[in-house]
């Protein structure tokens, strides 16, 4: 009887203190328009990372690459989509690249993450060198949202 009850007691307080399992975390999907400016040797040939930022929150960081294509290059557009955590809103970004390739570093004129499931677009002007040889030598940026622009 003692092993029984000991038994019932485990199960009774392993379901009480959340031993279930973790639920599942939502994602959605999020178009990222990325601007590279037109400076000399502006674009980059290293690999592209986002991570999306709610205030403590975060989403994974995401590789932003398209197949085939010639991403970041001087003056380009590009256009990305990415599966991440819902965040209710994006407050901030953090920009990176691996400082690979022949060319890494990268003059980054401005990011916008479109949210269609809520129609509003998150723009984050950057305007300055991702590059270990030019100005702060970092590869990394945290960009502060600058404006919402409803779809």
């Amino acid at each position: 009887m003692k092993i029984f009850s000991l038994a019932l007691v485990s199960v009774v307080c392993c379901f009480l203190t959340s031993c279930a399992p973790p639920k599942k975390e939502s994602k959605k999907k999020y178009s990222v328009t990325v601007v590279t400016g037109t400076k000399p040797y502006a674009g980059t040939d290293a690999n592209v990372y986002i991570t999306l930022i709610n205030g403590r929150h975060s989403s994974d960081k995401n590789e932003l690459r398209n197949k085939y294509n010639d991403d970041f290059e001087p003056g380009n557009i590009d256009t990305f989509t990415i599966t991440a955590k819902n965040l209710t809103s994006i407050t901030g970004i953090r920009i990176e690249h691996d400082n690979t390739g022949d060319s890494p570093g990268w003059f980054l004129n401005k990011v916008v993450v479109a949210d269609k499931s809520t129609k509003k677009a998150y723009e984050f002007p950057c305007y300055q060198w991702l590059a270990k040889d030019a100005a702060d030598g970092q590869t990394s940026k945290e960009l502060p949202l600058s404006k919402v622009i409803n779809l």
